[in-house]
């Protein structure tokens, strides 16, 4: 594992996760392909998971959803709230994102059973922590 773990390492360095895209590229290593494989795995040895758990607990995650779950992090951070119209844009910095419609896709996909159980469960989550917030 040791140089490939220290391409994701020095990527997460860079970007604060391991959520690398597939097609990723560092200094011509294939390490979103490397990644891709982890992710994939049915079974890492605990030294090997444990050193990935600890640079980014959320690297099992499809990186596209892991990315835009943290965007979403952001947002709430920023001052934004779960509720509120689907077309509402993100805050400070990433104003393209659309957290509400992400937040939708979410719903959607919970009840077509298509969300993973630590997905499922990062999602129940933020709704008990809004409901604490709230009440």
């Amino acid at each position: 594992m040791g140089a490939r773990y220290a391409y994701a390492r020095a990527w997460a360095g860079q970007r604060g996760h391991l959520a690398i895209p597939a097609t990723e590229k560092l200094d011509g290593y294939a390490v979103g392909a490397w990644m891709r494989r982890q992710r994939k795995a049915e079974a890492l040895g605990a030294g090997h998971a444990g050193k990935l758990d600890a640079r980014d607990e959320l690297w099992r995650l499809e990186p596209d959803w892991n990315r835009s779950y943290r965007r979403l992090l952001a947002y709430l951070a920023a001052g934004g709230t779960l509720d509120g119209p689907a077309n509402r844009t993100g805050l400070g910095d990433d104003l393209a994102f659309r957290p509400g419609a992400w937040l939708r896709k979410q719903d959607r996909a919970r009840t077509d059973g298509k969300l993973t159980e630590q997905q499922t469960a990062l999602l129940d989550a933020l709704s008990r922590h809004a409901e604490t917030v709230v009440g």
